[in-house]
């Protein structure tokens, strides 16, 4: 076993949306930093196949800025055979926006921005212990291919996603939905090429009941066969009722109660959010692993559905499988602030607010078929769900964050990670400059530099 020794000023571990903006803040604002990641390219969930939601509120107003929209702005730039690798914003009746990229052209931008930056990146690498003294988290140790790595910091952010770092150290959390404790399902994203997507949005438009709703489903007006015919840069959420009879001829192999298409910017290929895993703790690798063989054997059974029953699908085929599970909830750890469901229905804003949410509650039965979707207002996300109420030196972004089931399943999503990731790394690059606890950082100061690089703080900005 080979063994390293390293210290930086702020180590993040997990380069996924969260983790990417927060190693970029921290970078920019002074820090050294080391951004671990168990994969060997950087993204995590961006790279999965999954659209950008919720930059726009359900009015249409433009809510998230900063690095999440230089990311768009800068895949925008890449001239490609089909356009470009970054759709625009657009407004949609169900999702609030929808912003389509090119996923394997996003690897290799985030990868310039972050060597830009003087970032050191590790991939292929896990973290295996941590050292904890007097509630400080001081050191954590990272195994990788033969190489023990041993890494001090004065400040450690955690974008596992899962809280992996934070659970190692001891620090207080909670999973699942209030009441019941029951984790929404991951999915196993997959791509299928040869599909005639016109010939599905007409199938849609001469079977309007293809896109009736469950009750739970909260939806505006518009959102049918001509709102997919008027920009390619759609969701489709549809086919409820076909799902319906399939399920009862025993012919549907997924636990869901629709199909989601994501079309794609390259012309016949659309990815596929439709699996899922009942029962699948995402902090849990004996649980996740079950889920991932699960997920392989329902993609090619589903396939084959798709083929038989849904116009369009007919020569269609399996392009890409991709290499990781979009897991939408495990831990979530505590902080000095929590966002709650009351924030998000009320919309609250105060004066430590670094980003704004406003994509709806989304929360995928865990324990059956349905899914709950309801529109809330744009809403303030305090900066100290960032910062660990217990252990010292340790921050959190992304779905692990302090937040409760219900404001989950809003920030949850990839924008608005990326806004909580950003923030923190502004956070820990001021506590190693001034040499202070990042819950002792002045939330005017992170807020100010946000605005500086085109954050969006309030609604209509």
């Amino acid at each position: 076993m080979n063994t390293a020794i390293k210290e930086f000023d702020v180590v993040v571990i997990g380069a996924g949306p969260s983790g990417l903006a927060a190693a970029l803040s921290a970078a920019r604002n002074g820090a050294r930093v080391l951004l671990v990641e168990k994969n060997g390219y950087l993204g995590g969930n961006m790279a999965i196949g999954l659209p950008l939601l919720g930059y726009l509120d359900r009015d249409g107003k433009k809510v998230i800025g900063g690095i999440a929209d230089e990311f768009m702005k800068d895949m925008a730039q890449y001239k490609t055979a089909y356009g470009t690798a970054a759709s625009a914003h657009k407004v949609c009746p169900m999702h609030n926006s929808v912003t389509l990229y090119d996923h394997e052209l996003f690897k290799i931008v985030a990868l310039r921005k972050v060597l830009k930056e003087n970032i050191e990146v590790l991939f292929h690498t896990d973290v295996e212990s941590v050292e904890v003294e007097n509630a400080q988290l001081k050191k954590i140790v990272l195994r990788g291919k033969g190489w023990r790595i041993l890494v001090s910091a004065r400040v450690f952010i955690d974008t596992t996603g899962d809280g992996d770092v934070a659970y190692l150290t001891g620090a207080s959390y909670e999973k699942g939905q209030k009441d019941t404790g029951v984790l929404q399902p991951p999915t196993m994203m997959f791509t299928v090429a040869g599909v005639d997507i016109d010939k599905t949005i007409d199938y849609l438009a001469e079977n309007p009941d293809q896109m009736e709703r469950s009750k739970t489903i909260d939806c505006a007006g518009g959102y049918d066969a001509d709102f997919f015919r008027s920009d390619p840069a759609f969701v489709m959420v549809a086919m409820r009722k076909l799902v319906s009879q399939l399920r009862a001829e025993g012919k549907m192999p997924i636990n869901r109660e629709n199909i989601i298409i994501i079309n794609s910017l390259l012309p016949g290929e659309v990815h596929l959010n439709c699996t899922r895993h009942l029962g699948t703790d995402g902090s849990d690798v004996f649980s996740v692993t079950r889920a991932e063989i699960e997920g392989y054997l329902q993609i090619e059974e589903f396939t084959e559905v798709l083929k038989k029953y849904v116009p369009g699908f007919e020569n269609c085929y399996i392009s890409q499988i991709y290499p990781s599970l979009g897991v939408r909830e495990s831990r979530r750890f505590s902080g000095i602030r929590r966002l709650t469901e009351k924030d998000l229905v009320e919309g609250h804003f105060d004066e430590e607010t670094i980003g704004i949410g406003s994509y709806p509650v989304d929360i995928h039965a865990g324990d059956g078929l349905s899914t709950i979707f309801t529109k809330i207002p744009a809403y303030g996300i305090p900066y100290g769900i960032t910062v660990s109420d217990e252990i010292e030196g340790l921050m959190l972004a992304g779905r692990c964050a302090s937040m409760d089931a219900v404001a989950m399943s809003s920030a949850r999503v990839m924008p608005i990670c990326m806004v909580i990731g950003e923030a923190a790394g502004i956070g820990a690059a001021l506590a190693v400059k001034q040499h202070i606890s990042p819950r002792d950082v002045d939330v005017a100061e992170v807020r100010r530099i946000l605005l500086d690089n085109d954050a969006i703080l309030s609604v209509g900005e």
